[in-house]
């Protein structure tokens, strides 16, 4: 699959089907699979451990799109109305607020990328063992095992 057909898919249904694909749970759902599709995932890594990175990053992400779409609509209007002196009739602002949604949703490429680089630092940091592999090598558990020896004297 190619990110920016994905990309350019998602812009477009998120623009035309707003607000429906955000309260429907559909903006969710697209962008848990654009994660899912685009993100290198350790190999390592369970499906569970996979799906759960996922829905926290995706989950965040979409919030974070809904609120930037919500505020689109003031930002236009307030933006047109100072360049122009007017507000915009009813028909340019709803071209301007699509095309201002579907460059919002372009923001999503950074944060995969993002995410990509987070996930290979996180690849290189435990060495092919699964996240929960590591937690006995935590400061934590080194201190805990240190205390045990101590008290078993």
């Amino acid at each position: 699959m190619n990110l920016d057909n994905d990309l350019k898919r998602l812009a477009t249904a998120a623009a035309t089907n707003w607000p429906e694909i955000a309260l429907s749970g559909r903006l969710d759902a697209a962008i848990r699979d654009l994660y899912r599709t685009h993100l290198p995932f350790p190999p390592s890594w369970t499906p569970d451990e996979r799906d759960e990175f996922i829905e926290e990053h995706a989950e965040m992400d979409a919030q974070r799109l809904v609120s930037r779409f919500d505020d689109l609509i003031d930002v236009v209007i307030d933006g047109v109305g100072h360049q122009y002196g007017c507000q915009p009739s009813q028909d340019d602002a709803s071209s301007t607020i699509a095309q201002a949604r579907q460059d919002a949703v372009y923001e999503l490429e950074a944060s995969i990328e993002y995410l990509s680089d987070d996930l290979a630092q996180s690849a290189i940091h435990t060495g092919g063992r699964t996240v929960a592999s590591m937690t006995g090598c935590s400061p934590a558990g080194r201190h805990s095992r240190r205390r045990s020896r101590h008290t078993s004297r």
